[in-house]
């Protein structure tokens, strides 16, 4: 896991909506992942992102339900330099429910933090995927 100030601060609210070590309750990093999301919603350069689908990333074929803040970094100059992605990474073996599930939607055409969650709620590839009892769970940050 990343020790990054979002990281933690994600691992803190997962934690306080009773995330317990690997494997956890969609329905608790999704509620941790809201929080974190409203916290940050309004700041410069920010996204919010829902993603799901089966991949094969690690050369193993898991079902990623994968809640992400982006943030834009800039330069010395003012410029776009790059952007990071912090991840709620909920993953677990593909079933025949989850597997042909594919999933994305930005926070960019919402007005709002609860607006983006409420569409993306609305998705039936959501309510599918966050019917899945639990997932392994991984908080990482990274460039992308």
């Amino acid at each position: 896991m990343s020790d990054t100030p979002q990281a933690i601060r994600l691992r803190e609210l997962l934690t306080q909506h009773g995330a317990r070590g690997a494997d956890v309750s969609p329905t608790i990093a999704w509620a941790a992942f809201k929080d974190y999301g409203r916290e940050v919603f309004d700041s410069e350069g920010v996204g919010l992102l829902f993603q799901a689908g089966t991949y094969d990333f690690t050369g193993q074929l898991l079902f990623y339900f994968d809640s992400v803040c982006q943030f834009e970094q800039i330069d010395e100059e003012g410029e776009h330099d790059h952007y990071e992605q912090l991840h709620c990474e909920l993953t677990c073996p593909p079933n025949d429910v989850l597997r042909d599930i594919r999933a994305a939607s930005w926070s960019f055409n919402y007005p709002t933090a609860d607006a983006f969650f409420a569409g993306v709620e609305a998705l039936p590839e959501f309510q599918i995927a966050i019917q899945q009892a639990s997932y392994a769970l991984a908080v990482t940050h990274e460039d992308v």
